[in-house]
């Protein structure tokens, strides 16, 4: 008979290394559900405590209960769109081969971005100016504008009013460079390193306003970058203002 010694065998350090992909992801997953979970619990116990009081209060009248379905309504709409984000942030990171990527004009997917966002930038009265070139990029038209979408609504958020947000494109040797530029509030330094993780979100105390948001936006818009075998570089000054540019093979 055969030595039983004669079979090779792996050794554990070679199992560890193979497993370690599989054990990542598996982390992942976890850390996202856990992340998720944490994140859908405080606006469902804001509504519940909103209903729970107004329900119990013998002196609500129609004009309140008005307000309280106005608020619950809202809050609702904002818990829809945490849970979208969550679903499309949860298929970027499974299924990124679903892509499709064809040529597409640069003017037209700018303008197009452009159009879905002014609505939003005129309640602030602030203006977005451009700068294109002609030419065509092959990359996929409805994630690529979701991308620029993400950038410029996040322009717009952290920009004071009357401000002027630039959206640009240039060529570069063989590269065609987006840039998104505000006069907004900046970013400190120590938050530059972690504000494409999924949840974090930069301490908006020194902004007049609250700036509304789960953390998620710039998490889905660097995914959507990687996956276009690129990643979105962000410069900021504080208090002057915020550049992030994401850059294309022509």
């Amino acid at each position: 008979h055969r030595d039983l010694h004669s079979f090779p065998t792996r050794r554990s350090s070679d199992l560890g290394k193979t497993l370690l992909p599989i054990q990542k992801m598996t982390e992942d997953q976890k850390r996202f559900i856990s992340d998720a979970s944490h994140e859908l619990r405080t606006p469902l116990t804001g509504l519940k405590a909103l209903l729970e009081v107004s329900l119990r209060d013998p002196k609500l009248n129609l004009l309140e209960a008005k307000k309280v379905f106005k608020e619950s309504i809202n809050q609702t709409n904002q818990l829809q769109k945490l849970s979208d984000s969550l679903l499309e942030l949860n298929h970027l990171q499974n299924n990124g081969s679903s892509l499709v990527f064809k040529s597409v004009s640069i003017k037209n997917l700018m303008f197009e971005s452009i159009k879905k966002i002014k609505a939003k930038a005129d309640q602030k009265k602030i203006s977005i100016k451009t700068k294109t070139i002609s030419g065509k990029i092959n990359v996929d038209n409805q994630k690529i504008e979701e991308l620029f979408l993400i950038l410029l609504d996040n322009a717009i958020k952290y920009s004071p009013k009357s401000s002027q947000i630039k959206f640009i494109a240039q060529r570069n040797n063989k590269k065609i460079i987006f840039k998104v530029i505000d006069q907004g509030i900046g970013i400190p330094p120590k938050d530059l390193p972690y504000i494409f993780n999924r949840f974090y979100r930069v301490d908006n105390s020194r902004t007049k306003n609250k700036v509304s948001g789960y953390g998620l936006g710039l998490s889905i818009a660097q995914k959507i970058a990687q996956q276009h075998q690129t990643t979105i570089n962000v410069k900021s000054i504080l208090n002057h203002g915020s550049t992030f540019s994401v850059s294309f093979q022509n």
